[in-house]
């Protein structure tokens, strides 16, 4: 372990079974170096063990326990002057006895034994030999020596129970039959005190009198080391076991729970990382100046293991207030669906009690701490009922410091919390909530980000149509007056005048034009003067400067000012320049040939004018008018054009987009369907099957309603239920008739869903425009609607259903003859969907009662195998009244609360800890009379 584990509760320890010093003959090379330079002492012997990471180490020396003093003292020394390697390691002194029928009994001992309570052992047994050797066996039967160890408050473990001297040995390869006598196995396997065994290789076939007894030891491996070189040295093989500190009592417990609980073996297959942690739990809760919890000054704090804890006690003793304030903490009070039991409780409690009677869990001054780790950094959420202060702290070099960034969100803080009552409503009539948890475990977020994204652009892009739309509005007229002018400029040209004016019309319009040209350029020559009418210097103030004393000063001011002057002067001379040269080239212009163009297409003008006037024609300039008309009605038709190209291609963009809508709800689907396929793939309890868009009427019709704003009229055109013999009505009956007709009892029809769906949109759109879709009145409704507000036109295109869910539960649990939970009872119902909640996540999930309303059946079946199931990849926080989740969930951290006057804990830790198992015996079963007497009676019903 690179790191400190400094968490509560029971952990994973590393321990190794089967060790031997020099005290056991057979140890060769550690035999021969007695004497010498190279005599193995005791430190050496520990520091070995310390350098190979080994926790917990059980001195097995052969029918001797000469060395565990030894040892013992060797370590207290290393403690006070800790050598370089040490590190912690716990004797468990021990012996490897070899027994009266031919196999060898580790028996393990309680750290505090000594030397003299193996000898004491060796003599109870009667052992033949000498010690340290295994050259004789005990007098005493195999039966006797097993329960000598349990008298002697030993753990009696068959050493290398498949391998030589081993009690299950085979008596030839391929048999069943154990090569050592048949009652004596018999006699040892009917003892209830044996509880694991030292096993080489877990693929041996075990003997028929064993697998017939239908016993599940424990399977533990040591090292059995010998010598500190070959194969079989400290670290080459270990057990890790899980308890909460080092004890015989923690080691039992460990054993009775057995393998993959328990106890794992350093050589399983599969990959075992004890103190891999969830990338997010909760280190611990500290509620102050509650109502009934943390007051006088002392914070009820509640510290907590990154993987299973418990919190248990009688009704009133503040289980709830745990979980309430962890939601307040976490800023998860919108999570409860507001017309929920679980809310009305939540807010119960969430109110600050004005007086004794007055319902409220909170007091002016309550606030609430948690610690957390996320991705390996530590944070702690604050949480007062005043709303002040700060909401996050980080964790920085050895204190709590303002975080930064203050957001408390369900992204950044993920957790899943269920309060009592809150799962079984999952399983309730409406879908929202369990669609909702579905969605955050499948992290839909970003397909829906997708497709609100897509709807935002086609609704942008079908705004600026209804604006294009407006401008394109005089387009038609527009073209109907350039074809007008056109008709008229078409009788002008062709009378063979149309040379003359437009001759005429052009050297006007380029004397005009020139005539610009020159007066911009006197504007900017006047510009120029202008200028330099502003360049001067300010005189200097009076007294500021003496003539004499400042002189090199004033002599810069002077020159400085004779430079301004000398630009002013440049300016003016280039804007006479540009006079004269203006002057110069209109001159030049007024002799050109150009000059004499215009001068001649005026002359001829004016001819034709007269010539004109003569035939009755007043204003022949008529077609100069209808030119510029012409002119004028091309650059608008130009300009609507463009706009209609720009429309045409928002158009087709529109139609690219829906479809892209259509995509993106579709991908919102996929990934749900997904998530459960991959989630509920082997689950034996629990199916859940995506029913795109839905087949629920009501719920369609809430939605549909929902979109056109209208909460409960209309019925006949847009939902009403069959009543007696008339068959339903209304748009979604018809949408779902559709469905209904194409759909099989496996596969949904999602295309033909769709095509229904499209009609639907289809026909409230064509009624919006004023078609006779429906009823008078809701036509009436729509076409008044869409005068309102006309982009509800684009939000019909973009309504779809809700995703329904198709839930099924497996009556008795073993994955057959699933059932809709429709039919289940309310317990079925709950364990359907807390078998739902155990199957995905890597969040912390806290569950507050989650067997309320099981059957007692499933609680074992169902929580407590996903339990162990889910700790190591989640931390799980259930608040419990049910002993079997505390017990055979094996709950690494325990709280117990009580009450007086206050909610206050009044135990914590783990199982091993004796006073810790009363107090569940007593709050779980009526104390320890309660259940013998209640067992008792089920033996006697037998």
């Amino acid at each position: 372990m690179s790191f400190e584990w400094t968490y509560p509760g029971a952990r994973w320890w590393k321990f190794d079974f089967h060790t031997h010093t020099p005290a056991s003959k057979d140890t060769d090379a550690w035999q021969r170096a007695k004497g010498t330079a190279d005599e193995l002492t005791a430190e050496q012997w520990l520091l070995k063990y310390m350098s190979a990471g080994i926790d917990c180490v059980a001195v097995t020396d052969h029918n001797s326990g000469a060395w565990v003093d030894k040892l013992k003292t060797a370590y207290a020394s290393m403690r006070i002057d800790p050598p370089e390697g040490f590190r912690e390691l716990h004797l468990f002194p021990g012996v490897e006895l070899s027994v009266n029928g031919g196999f060898h009994l580790l028996a393990v001992f309680n750290i505090d034994a000594t030397s003299s309570d193996i000898d004491s052992l060796l003599g109870k047994v009667d052992y033949s030999g000498t010690k340290g050797d295994s050259d004789g066996v005990t007098r005493r039967s195999a039966a006797d020596v097993v329960q000598a160890v349990l008298d002697a408050g030993a753990l009696p473990i068959p050493a290398h129970a498949d391998a030589s001297k081993g009690l299950l040995q085979l008596k030839t390869e391929g048999s069943t039959q154990s090569a050592l006598d048949h009652q004596t196995i018999e006699l040892l396997l009917s003892n209830p005190g044996v509880l694991a065994m030292e096993v080489l290789t877990p693929a041996t076939p075990k003997p028929s009198a064993y697998t017939q007894a239908k016993l599940n030891w424990a399977e533990v491996i040591g090292s059995d080391c010998h010598t500190f070189r070959g194969p079989a040295v400290p670290g080459s093989r270990y057990t890790w076991i899980k308890m909460a500190k080092p004890s015989l009592e923690g080691l039992r417990l460990a054993l009775l729970d057995g393998q993959g609980i328990s106890v794992r073996r350093s050589d399983d297959v599969e990959p075992f990382s004890p103190f891999d942690r969830p990338e997010h739990f909760v280190e611990a809760i500290e509620v102050a100046d509650a109502r009934f919890m943390g007051r006088s000054g002392k914070p009820t704090r509640l510290e907590f293991n990154p993987y299973f804890n418990a919190v248990v006690g009688g009704r009133g003793t503040g289980k709830s207030t745990v979980v309430h304030s962890l939601r307040l903490a976490f800023r998860r009070e919108r999570e409860l669906d507001a017309s929920g039991d679980p809310s009305e409780t939540f807010t119960r409690f969430n109110r600050v009690a004005k007086s004794r009677n007055e319902l409220g869990g909170l007091l002016a001054a309550t606030n609430i701490k948690i610690t957390l780790s996320r991705d390996g950094i530590r944070h702690r959420l604050l949480w007062q009922q005043d709303g002040q202060g700060q909401n996050v702290e980080d964790w920085v070099e050895g204190e709590w410091i303002n975080s930064e960034n203050q957001a408390v969100t369900e992204q950044r803080f993920p957790i899943k919390l269920f309060s009592q009552g809150q799962i079984a409503a999952l399983a309730g009539e409406s879908q929202q909530t369990l669609l909702k948890v579905i969605d955050d475990a499948a992290e839909t977020a970003g397909a829906k980000d997708l497709l609100e994204s897509a709807a935002s652009g086609f609704f942008s892009t079908c705004a600026k149509l209804r604006e294009l739309s407006v401008s394109l509005k005089g387009r038609d007229a527009l073209n109907q007056s350039l074809q007008d002018v056109q008709r008229k400029l078409a009788r002008f040209e062709s009378s063979g005048h149309a040379e003359i004016l437009k001759s005429y019309q052009r050297t006007s319009r380029q004397s005009r034009e020139l005539d610009k040209q020159f007066e911009s350029v006197d504007e900017l020559a006047e510009n120029i003067r202008e200028v330099a009418k502003g360049l001067f210097t300010d005189d200097l103030p009076v007294g500021g400067f003496d003539p004499i004393i400042d002189a090199d000063a004033l002599g810069v001011v002077s020159e400085l000012a004779a430079s301004v002057m000398q630009a002013h002067a440049q300016l003016e001379a280039i804007a006479q320049q540009l006079d004269d040269d203006n002057g110069a080239l209109r001159e030049q212009l007024s002799q050109s040939g150009w000059q004499v163009r215009v001068e001649k297409a005026k002359e001829e003008y004016d001819a034709l004018k007269t010539d004109l006037q003569s035939q009755g024609v007043n204003d022949p300039s008529e077609y100069g008018r209808l030119v510029q008309e012409r002119q004028r009605l091309d650059a608008e038709a130009s300009r609507l054009n463009e706009l209609k190209k720009q429309f045409d291609d928002l158009k087709a963009r529109a139609k690219v987009q829906i479809d892209e809508v259509w995509s993106a709800r579709r991908a919102v689907s996929d990934k749900r369907a997904q998530f459960l396929q991959d989630t509920l793939a082997d689950n034996r309890f629990v199916r859940i099957k995506l029913i795109p868009y839905s087949r629920d009427p009501l719920a369609i019709d809430r939605s549909l309603r929902d979109l056109l704003g209208v909460p409960d009229r209309f019925k006949d055109d847009i939902y009403a239920e069959s009543q007696g013999g008339s068959a339903a009505k209304g748009i979604v009956a018809d949408l779902l008739l559709a469905a209904h007709l194409l759909d099989t009892p496996m596969t949904p029809a999602t295309q033909q869903i769709e095509d229904a769906v499209r009609q639907v949109q289809s026909r409230l759109i064509s009624a919006c425009r004023g078609k006779d879709e429906f009823s008078g009145w809701f036509n009436k409704y729509l076409t008044g609607e869409i005068a309102k507000r006309p982009e509800i036109i684009n939000h019909i295109s973009c309504w779809f259903p809700e995703d329904g869910l198709q839930v099924e539960y497996s009556r008795k649990g073993n994955g057959k003859d699933f059932q809709s939970i429709g039919q289940a009872s309310a317990g079925q119902r709950a364990a359907a969907m807390l078998a739902f909640l155990l199957a995905h996540g890597d969040e912390p999930l806290i569950l507050d009662q989650p067997e309320d309303d099981l059957d007692n059946h499933l609680i074992y079946e169902l929580v407590v195998q996903q339990i162990r199931a889910n700790k190591q990849r989640r931390q799980l926080i259930i608040v419990t009244h049910n002993p079997n989740i505390v017990v055979n969930g094996d709950a690494e951290m325990i709280h117990v609360l009580d009450f007086n006057h206050q909610c206050f804990v009044s135990q914590a830790g783990s199982l091993q800890d004796k006073p810790m198992r009363e107090e569940i015996c007593k709050v779980m079963e009526g104390g320890e009379d309660a259940f013998q007497r209640r067992y008792l009676r089920l033996r006697k019903i037998e």
